[in-house]
């Protein structure tokens, strides 16, 4: 990854937390089989209009230019 621009490297870090957290938070849920196996997939989102802005990160960071 050292060929990478810094705020991609930092992007990859990030998301990595993320998925981190979100696998320690599904794993630590008591219970049995959690709903994501046994429901149907969700259709994929429709596509949106985008107004040149980049949208807002899921940990909820601000994106610098």
């Amino acid at each position: 990854m050292a060929n990478l621009p810094e705020d991609i490297v930092d992007r990859i870090r990030a998301l990595e937390r993320q998925v981190h957290r979100l696998t320690t938070y599904v794993n630590s849920k008591p219970g049995g089989t959690p709903a994501a196996l046994t429901a149907p997939e969700p259709s994929p989102p429709q596509a949106q209009e985008t107004s040149g802005e980049e949208p807002p990160r899921p940990d909820g960071t601000a994106t610098g230019p």
